[in-house]
């Protein structure tokens, strides 16, 4: 017994100090250029039929990796990137080593951190918990020159994120969304609004098999507020995917002061509907949502 446990304790000083090692040797001889070249093949790898640039790394000790202006693009497209981070941190403890790391950035005036658990074998990972705070909307380009139309925002997540490295729409989520100060284009005037104010809006989401469930989900704007349900089936291209929701608003009482027709056609519908909130649903894809009075 005294034999097998001096074995054990003489394994665990050796591991120990081949780690100890490994993170001197790293942090005094650092191969930046080389190291870069290694991560930005790995990047693309994780990202396929993309191109990938990181602008620099840095070494922490003991086992810390900064990783700043990383963009991802199309390899012939245009010079607008389809992704990109200010910077990207992670680190991991000495007996967690190599599987789990705190992983934390920021991009489009926001900042996220998780914690990243990988598997074994199949590039399966899973995030959890995800925080991401503050994102603006209106700095995501590929979004709106894709949409044609203005979405602005601070977006926050919290929750979880599971997948398949090169798999993406295929993972899975749970967790709670929020936007703060934000605002939506419309494609027709709806009640006399070309735009929707969002100053709060709050739903749960659950993201599975390539279908968004939202529940709870609650508006509030300068000119309505609305609670609704929806669900999204997602396809490629992302922007065709199929859309559908439902839900009641109610007009602001100022909004109804200021505009005399709204507020005719507004009891009109109330009389229809026989409530005092509007039913509502959308349906079509991303790119060309429809909306209509009714269920």
């Amino acid at each position: 017994m005294r034999t097998g446990s001096a074995a054990s304790l003489r394994w665990f000083f050796y591991c120990s100090y081949a780690l100890v090692l490994t993170a001197v040797l790293l942090y005094v001889r650092f191969p930046a250029q080389e190291f870069k070249e290694y991560c930005t093949r790995k990047a693309e790898g994780l990202f396929n039929g993309t191109k990938c640039t990181i602008g620099k790394i840095t070494y922490a000790f003991p086992f810390n990796l900064r990783f700043d202006t990383v963009k991802f693009s199309l390899p012939n497209g245009e010079n607008t990137p389809l992704f990109e981070l200010n910077s990207l941190k992670l680190s991991s403890r000495w007996r967690d080593f190599g599987g789990t790391f705190v992983v934390s950035g920021q991009g489009y005036a926001g900042h996220f951190d998780g914690v990243l658990q990988t598997g074994q074998g199949n590039n399966d990972f899973s995030l959890d918990p995800l925080t991401i705070r503050n994102v603006d909307l209106s700095a995501i380009q590929p979004v709106h020159d894709t949409l044609q139309r203005k979405i602005s925002g601070r977006l926050d997540y919290t929750g979880t994120y599971s997948a398949v490295v090169n798999q993406y729409l295929e993972g899975k989520a749970v967790g709670k969304v929020k936007l703060r100060e934000g605002g939506i284009a419309l494609m027709q005037p709806v009640l006399a609004m070309k735009e929707i104010d969002l100053q709060q809006v709050e739903m749960h989401i659950q993201y599975d098999k390539r279908r968004l469930q939202i529940t709870k989900g609650k508006a509030n704007g300068n000119e309505m507020t609305a609670d609704f349900t929806g669900m999204v089936q997602m396809i490629t291209p992302w922007y065709l995917s199929n859309v559908s929701a439902k839900g009641d608003f109610a007009l602001q009482a100022a909004y109804m002061r200021e505009n005399i027709t709204v507020r005719n056609e507004l009891i009109f519908l109330q009389k229809q509907f026989k409530k005092t909130t509007i039913p509502f649903q959308i349906a079509g894809n991303l790119q060309t949502p429809a909306f209509q009075f009714g269920y």
